[in-house]
């Protein structure tokens, strides 16, 4: 028996999201280096010279769990922010080269092929029955004082478990 703790279909996902987020660079062909700076639950702060111009932030939301007979399905949305530094030149267009590279990075395998399961199928049933979707992607306000502009794409991904399942 594993001494391990188990780890949640969720975590396993949320994992694999920012492994694919991490791989926004240039230099393997994405349109910016967003990935190198990734910021989980806040807000990017910029202002060091070792910045790049845009980062991304993470967000889990709220989840909606619904019982059907043993079986839990629960709704998870997550939103990835698209970061722009207000002193870059042209900050809206780096926005949507940020934007695009988030939707790459999240919705392409590296072979080409599209994968909305965030390596959660674990050779048996399906535990992402829809796998992730895609939802809007909004302009992010900046507030007064803020060192950003940006965009946020939204994504929500479905889980399925039995009752007492991680």
């Amino acid at each position: 028996m594993s001494t391990e703790p188990p780890r949640s279909r969720r975590m396993a996902a949320l994992e694999d999201l920012l492994a694919r987020l991490a791989f926004i660079q240039t230099v393997k062909g994405y349109n910016t280096n967003a990935g190198a700076q990734i910021f989980e639950g806040e807000a990017p702060r910029f202002g060091s010279p070792e910045d790049q111009p845009a980062a991304l932030a993470v967000f889990v939301g709220d989840d909606s769990p619904e019982m059907q007979g043993g079986t839990l399905r629960t709704r998870v949305p997550i939103e990835i922010w698209a970061c722009v530094n207000v002193g870059f030149n042209s900050p809206l267009l780096l926005v949507e080269a940020v934007i695009a590279d988030i939707r790459i990075a999240v919705e392409i395998e590296k072979d080409g092929a599209t994968d909305r399961a965030l390596g959660v199928f674990n050779g048996g049933p399906a535990t992402m029955p829809t796998g992730l979707d895609r939802g809007p992607t909004r302009a992010l306000r900046r507030e007064q004082g803020s060192e950003f502009v940006g965009a946020s794409v939204e994504y929500v991904a479905r889980f399925e478990t039995r009752w007492g399942q991680a």
